[in-house]
C-alpha cells in the first residue's frame, strides 16, 4: 500500500492557501505525517522557507529505513505566485520542484518529471483549483520508461553543477 509524507511550507503571501492545503491533506488516506513548517506570523522569506522545507525532503530522501522505503516524501511550497519558491527550490541538488497551474500541469510534472516539490501561487489559482492540483500532484507516479533516462540526464546536470 502506497504511503506518503508531506513536508508543507508558504511565505507570508501564501498562509491562507498553505492553512487550506493542511486541511486537504488531512483527508488523503495513505499520508503518513505531515509537517507544516509555517508560516504563521509576520514576514517570512521565500527562500528561507523554500531551503527548509526541501531539507526536510532531502533528509527523508537519504535517511530511510528499510521498514520506510516504500513511503515516499514530497514538499508543497506556496507564495504569492509560487514563482519565487520554485526558483528558490531549484537550487537545492536533488530536488526538482514545479509550479502547477493547473491539475494537468500537477500530473504530468510527476509522471514525466519525477516532482517531488510542488509550488502553488496563492494569488493565481482559486483554493478549489489548489485542491485538485495537490490531489493530483501527490496521486500520480513517476511513469517511468522513457522518462527515467531525462531523469538520468537532471541527475547528471546535478552533479556537474556541485563540481
Amino acid at each position: 500500500m502506497r504511503r506518503i509524507r508531506v513536508v508543507l511550507g508558504s511565505d507570508h503571501n501564501g498562509n491562507a492557501a498553505r492553512n487550506y492545503v493542511r486541511k486537504i491533506l488531512r483527508e488523503i488516506p495513505y499520508l503518513e505525517t505531515m509537517t507544516d513548517l509555517g508560516c504563521d506570523e509576520g514576514k517570512t522569506d521565500y527562500p528561507q522557507m523554500a531551503a527548509a522545507v526541501c531539507e526536510e525532503v532531502l533528509f527523508d530522501f537519504h535517511n530511510y529505513s528499510e521498514r520506510d522505503a516504500d513511503v515516499e516524501t514530497y514538499g508543497i511550497l506556496i507564495c504569492g505566485t509560487g514563482t519565487g519558491m520554485c526558483i528558490a527550490a531549484n537550487k537545492t541538488k536533488n530536488i526538482r520542484a514545479g509550479l502547477a497551474t493547473d491539475r494537468a500541469t500537477a500530473e504530468l510534472m510527476r509522471e514525466h518529471n519525477d516532482c517531488n516539490v510542488l509550488c502553488l501561487g496563492q494569488w493565481r489559482n482559486s483554493l478549489s483549483q489548489m485542491e485538485e492540483m495537490v490531489r493530483a500532484f501527490l496521486k500520480t507516479p513517476f511513469g517511468e520508461g522513457r522518462h527515467s533516462a531525462r531523469l538520468d540526464m537532471l541527475l547528471r546536470m546535478d552533479e556537474k553543477i556541485t563540481k
